[in-house]
Parts: structure tokens; C-alpha cells; sequence
């Protein structure tokens, strides 16, 4: 089989030089392909820690250490999260070097590395700590390497397959959100981050392993449908893939308009931070009931499961931006309405219709950016296009928290939400399309 180089450095295999069962096999949906989307699902479910386990140890730790804050302790979540953020830039620049198996390796150990110190923890200091290197190592490897993986090996329904891959953190959230509470009663808070810092590792280090792969081309195999798609999308002949390198894309004015896009869009949807507090307040004149409460947390958790790969099939049949605009356009007039909603079944309802947007939040961003720059540097480019939306939400979080402090009421923020939308959806549909007339030939998307 003939080879060239692709723009990453990588051998290249011809397009014209697969073999006809080669071919056959790029078109079915098992084999490795399942092996590798099966693998990236898997890592997407460690996720779950960093998203959902965490919060319940707050109430556990502020009851043990009473000489603490709430707000100086989650000082350690604003920690990781902005760690797990910086740290995808070098993961970008890393994945050519050590696989994306050997990021997740790496990352999955030192995640468990930060669990184990949190779990040794008895200052705020060591809680810091901690939070910057669980932060670290979930930004190296669950955080990144799932979306990578997914494009890399994906090209017809693409869409649809990252948003399954990406519903893992629901599934994990879940798992976590029921069993946590019980060994956190039953066997305590340090021994519940050991269980996690365990849980996080089997679910990176034993999916590099066994399952995810860095690339079809390191084993001389087209993508999964790669030859059916359009030039655009699939390397040309001689390997070459098409887009932008990272040092163009860095050039250009559309990259930093796509990074406050994204920004934006995390501030905007770290209102879900909130729903406990909001809910727990009083917000319609009358007392919400915990199991009320719980019932908008597990829908909201259970939404984004169902959600996301259905909206990854919207993109795939109605196309990237089209899909946005109606989801997010939607979720934008739901948060809005929910501002005078006085009953709790209707406002259970937008809750539904909110997680569309929320959903959105992890599904399209990739998508975004390959569609403005491209395969040729997509893990690169991701690298520092990917840590935006999570440094939006660590942002947005305190500040959603100011609605109440200075205006008594989060009803201004709700009110803001479809306005805000438009803002950076024409972010990401001006960057899209002016950043994609300049390689593709396909400008629509």
C-alpha cells in the first residue's frame, strides 16, 4: 500500500489505494470503529467526577472542618476547573507525541494523583491542591481526548456519534449521583475520594488500554465513511488533510471571536449551577420541596443523557448552525418564560426544553470548530479553542450568584438569556463562515 505524509507527520495512506474490504468495512459501524466509540464513551463517563461527584462532598467537608467558608472551600472548584481548562492546550500539543492513549494514561493518573490528595486533606491549602491537580489531569485526558478521538475516526454521522460519546458524563452522573450519597453516609468523605480517585482511573487508563486509538491512520484504514464524505471533510489522495494549520487559524480575528463565542455561551449556561439555590429560595412566593428540587436535578441530569446524541442527529440531518440556532433559539425563550412561571409541572416542562442548551454545551463546540478550521490541526487548534466554554461556565457561576446578591432575584440573568444567545450564535455563525471560504469549497455548513 502506497503512503504519503499528512499534515500532522503521520503516514498517510492514499485514498485510492484502500482495499475494497478495507472500504466495506469503513461503512459499518463495528470492529474497531465500535471499539474506539465504545472506548471514548467510556472515558466520557470519568467526567461525571469532576462534574457531578464533587458537589457532594461540599456539605460533607464543611461539616467536619466548621472553621470553613463556603465560599473559601469552593475555592478548590474554581481551582479545577480552570486547571482542567489551561491544561488542554498542552494536551493538544502533546496527543502527537504520546497517543491519545498515552493522554489518557497520563491524565487518568494524575487525576487519581489529586483524588487521593483530596481525600488525604485536612487544610484549605491541600484542598487547593488537590483541585488543581484533579484539574490537570481530567483536562489531559476525559476532557480532551474524547472529542479528538471521536473526529479523528468519525466522519459520516459524526454529529450524532459525538453526541452519544458526550451523553457518557449524564450516564456517569447518574451512577455517581445515586451511589455517592450512600457511601459518602455509610463510609465517609475520605474514603469516598479514594472510591473516586479509583472509579476516574478505570474508566481513562483501562479504555487506553483496551479500546480508544489515537488514529485510522496509524493502523492504514480509512475513517468510519470517510470516503463517502465530501473533500472538505476527509483527507484528499495523498493524505493530505484539508483546513487551516494552527498557525493560521491563531491569525486570524475569527479564532478570538469564536473563543468569547464560547466564553459567552459557558456563561450563559452555568445558570444550572443555580437551579438548587433558585429553587431553594422561595423564587415563586411559596416553599419548594426537596423532592421537588430532586426531581429538577435528576430531569435536568437525564435530559442531557437523551439529548445530546439527539441533537448530534440534528446536525447531521439539518446541518451544524441550522440545529443550533433552533436549540439554542428555544432553550434562549424557555430560561426566558421560566422568569414569571409560578407552577411547578410547567416550569418542570422548560426545565426539559433549558436542557436543549445545555446539552449544546459540550456536543457542538467541537463541531464548531472543525467546521471553521478544519481536520488538518483540529487536536491542536481544539486544544486551546476547548478550554473557552469551561472557563466560561467557572466564570459565569459567581456571577449568576450576583443576580440575587444585587437585584434580590435571578430574574434579570433569565431575561438577558435569549438576548445573550443571539449575541454569540452570531459569533460562531460569522466565524464559521468566514473562516471556512478561506479552504473549503463547501462554505455551507
Amino acid at each position: 500500500m502506497s503512503t504519503a505524509m499528512s499534515t500532522n507527520g503521520d503516514a498517510a495512506p492514499e485514498r485510492d489505494a484502500f482495499t475494497s474490504g478495507e472500504i466495506a468495512a469503513s461503512e459499518k459501524m463495528s470492529g474497531i470503529y465500535l471499539r474506539v466509540a465504545v472506548g471514548a464513551l467510556l472515558v466520557n463517563i470519568a467526567m461525571a467526577v469532576s462534574f457531578t461527584a464533587m458537589s457532594f462532598f461540599t456539605p460533607v467537608i464543611l461539616g467536619a472542618f466548621p472553621e470553613f467558608t463556603s465560599s473559601s472551600f469552593l475555592v478548590y472548584y474554581t481551582l479545577l476547573g480552570v486547571s482542567s481548562a489551561l491544561a488542554m492546550p498542552v494536551a493538544g500539543q502533546l496527543v502527537e507525541k504520546v497517543k491519545a492513549q498515552g493522554l489518557l494514561i497520563i491524565g487518568g493518573i494524575i487525576a487519581a494523583v489529586g483524588l487521593v490528595i483530596f481525600g488525604l486533606s485536612s487544610s484549605l491549602w491541600m484542598f487547593y491542591l488537590a483541585g488543581i491537580v484533579i484539574g490537570a489531569g481530567v483536562g489531559l485526558s476525559a476532557q480532551y481526548v474524547p472529542i479528538v478521538v471521536v473526529n479523528r475516526w468519525f466522519f459520516k454521522n459524526k454529529g450524532t456519534i459525538m453526541g452519544v460519546v458526550l451523553a457518557g458524563s449524564g450516564v456517569g452522573g447518574m451512577i455517581l449521583g445515586i451511589g455517592l450519597p450512600y457511601l459518602l453516609d455509610v463510609a465517609g468523605w475520605r474514603v469516598s475520594a479514594f472510591f473516586l480517585a479509583a472509579f476516574l482511573a478505570a474508566f481513562t487508563i483501562l479504555p487506553a488500554l483496551f479500546l480508544v486509538r489515537n488514529s485510522p491512520l496509524d493502523h492504514n484504514i480509512p475513517g468510519y465513511g470517510e470516503l463517502a464524505v465530501s473533500t472538505d471533510e476527509a483527507a484528499d489522495a495523498s493524505g493530505v488533510e484539508p483546513g487551516l494549520s494552527q498557525k493560521e487559524a491563531f491569525k486570524l480575528p475569527w479564532f478570538y471571536v469564536l473563543i468569547v463565542s464560547y466564553v459567552l455561551f459557558g456563561m450563559t449556561y452555568a445558570m444550572t449551577q443555580h437551579f438548587v439555590a433558585y429553587l431553594s429560595d422561595t423564587p415563586w412566593g411559596i416553599d419548594v420541596s426537596p423532592g421537588k428540587i430532586s426531581a429538577v436535578v435528576i430531569t435536568a441530569t437525564l435530559c442531557l443523557i437523551v439529548f445530546k446524541p439527539l441533537i448530534g442527529w440534528l446536525i447531521d440531518k439539518m446541518g451544524l448552525l441550522p440545529a443550533m440556532w433552533l436549540t439554542l433559539g428555544v432553550a434562549g425563550i424557555a430560561v426566558f418564560i421560566s422568569a414569571w412561571v409560578t407552577y411547578f409541572i410547567p416550569y418542570l416542562l422548560l426545565i426539559v426544553i433549558m436542557s436543549l442548551g445545555t446539552s449544546n454545551g459540550t456536543v457542538s463546540p467541537p463541531l464548531v470548530a472543525q467546521a471553521a478550521f478544519g481536520q488538518r490541526d483540529f487536536a491542536k487548534i481544539w486544544g486551546v479553542l476547548g478550554m473557552a466554554y469551561p472557563i466560561g461556565l467557572a466564570v459565569g457561576t459567581p456571577l449568576w450568584g450576583a443576580f440575587p446578591d444585587k437585584l434580590g432575584t435571578y430574574g434579570w440573568g433569565f431575561v438577558l438569556v435569549p438576548f445573550v444567545t443571539v449575541i454569540f450564535m452570531l459569533g460562531f455563525t460569522l466565524s464559521v463562515k468566514n473562516t471556512r471560504k478561506l479552504w473549503a469549497k463547501n462554505t455551507k455548513k
